[in-house]
């Protein structure tokens, strides 16, 4: 009972990470309190003159420095990058003092943070900031004709600690990738064999019930034919059923159509494409005009949902060159929920204006597109609205943007 609890809670801390970051901030607090107990502080240095006594004493602004750090840490998986530009400040004053072993710590784990759970844009960011500030710490050491041991050693320590953190939290965020993308593949080709499992089911099963019920209605209506006195409304009935079976099986050839279109329900997360492709979609005398936020910064901060995220809009941007006119719009907003909104707008074609290449679709390839949101909790509403335009608009939901 015990350990079914403990692991209840374990699997409750992992689904919410707030929970999980003000637990490790509090354990972090503490733990900080019991080194400044013991006196581990003043470890690159003694502490700067202050009274050894009183409210601004070297133990207090310590202790204050730590607080701060541990509040930061109530953030650090959900904004690890705010977290860690922040505590750059602090660990620069703890610095100045002399130092303390707990907030040394902190800043480790947030270096780890912003390597594990930031975006691949933020972290390429961080390293070429690491490595920046490295390279020229090295040449200051360097050039500087009067440099204390003190100082060497203390960069030389601090260098260590960052390295390894990040080197720590970039191992545990290759492996997540790795895991993920093998994990994805397993899930893409058993979901593939189920769809074309459930695809030949549905034609041998259902597809062929409907054929031989449309050929007995058929014969039906034949015999009927022959008598010398046929009833109209015999021969109306069979007439509608006829029109039902051919629907269904229209239907039913639609619905596996789907089931073998649509090949893929995961994205590879390995990867983040850009949205400068959509822009070769778009014939010459049209243009597509980006509206908002830009869609690459959207997919950098969702790295889960980026590939069909893409390819949706691949599809939504070709069905508005295929069936409208004038320039596409593409919009990219926040919602109120904290999640972004992607809408495709274009101009409906005039009646007189339809060609036979842009004539009402098989809708496959929205169903399809709808199905690969689904997959990643999206939503896709595609319409004509009361102004005109057709639009078509993707909801990605918040817990997809980290």
């Amino acid at each position: 009972m015990a350990w079914s609890r403990l692991r209840a809670v374990v699997e409750g801390l992992n689904t919410h990470p707030r929970s999980r970051d003000a637990l490790a901030a509090v354990a972090y607090l503490l733990f900080g309190i019991l080194l400044l107990h013991f006196g581990v502080y003043g470890i690159w240095g003694p502490a700067t003159a202050m009274p050894s006594s009183g409210l601004w004493s070297a133990e207090t602004a310590f202790l204050v420095l730590l607080i701060l750090m541990s509040a930061l840490a109530t953030a650090r998986s959900t904004h690890p990058f705010l977290v860690l530009g922040v505590g750059v400040p602090l660990l620069a004053a703890d610095l100045i003092i002399g130092s303390s072993l707990g907030v040394v710590l902190l800043f480790a784990d947030f270096v780890y943070c912003a390597f594990r759970y930031g975006g691949d844009r933020g972290v390429r960011v961080v390293l070429a900031a690491i490595i920046a500030s490295c390279a020229i710490t090295t040449l200051a050491l360097l050039l500087w004709p009067s440099v204390d041991a003190g100082a060497v050693t203390l960069a030389m320590q601090l260098a260590l600690i960052v390295l390894i953190a990040a080197l720590w939290g970039w191992n545990v965020r290759s492996e997540r990738q790795r895991t993920r993308a093998a994990m994805t593949d397993d899930h893409r080709q058993a979901t593939q064999r189920l769809r074309q499992e459930i695809a030949h089911d549905l034609h041998d099963l259902v597809a062929n019930q409907i054929a031989v019920a449309g050929l007995n209605i058929e014969a039906a209506r034949l015999r009927i034919a022959q008598m010398s006195e046929p009833s109209d409304e015999i021969d109306e009935s069979l007439a509608q059923a006829a029109l039902g079976t051919d629907e269904a099986h229209s239907q039913l050839r639609r619905l596996i159509a789907v089931l073998t279109t649509v090949d893929d329900l995961s994205p590879d997360t390995a990867t983040v494409p850009g949205d400068g492709q959509l822009d070769t979609l778009v014939p010459v005398g049209r243009a597509l005009v980006r509206r908002g936020a830009g869609v690459h910064e959207i997919l950098d901060r969702a790295p889960r949902a980026a590939g069909i995220v893409m390819r949706v809009l691949r599809e939504l941007v070709i069905n508005a060159v295929k069936h409208g006119e004038g320039d596409v719009i593409l919009t990219t907003k926040a919602d109120d929920s904290g999640g972004v909104r992607v809408q495709v707008t274009n101009r409906i074609l005039a009646p007189d204006r339809v060609t036979p290449s842009a004539r009402a679709g098989s809708g496959i390839g929205i169903t399809g597109a709808a199905l690969l949101l689904n997959g990643i909790d999206g939503h896709l509403e595609s319409a004509a609205t009361s102004d005109g335009p057709w639009h078509a608009t993707i909801t990605i939901r918040k817990e997809h943007l980290v």
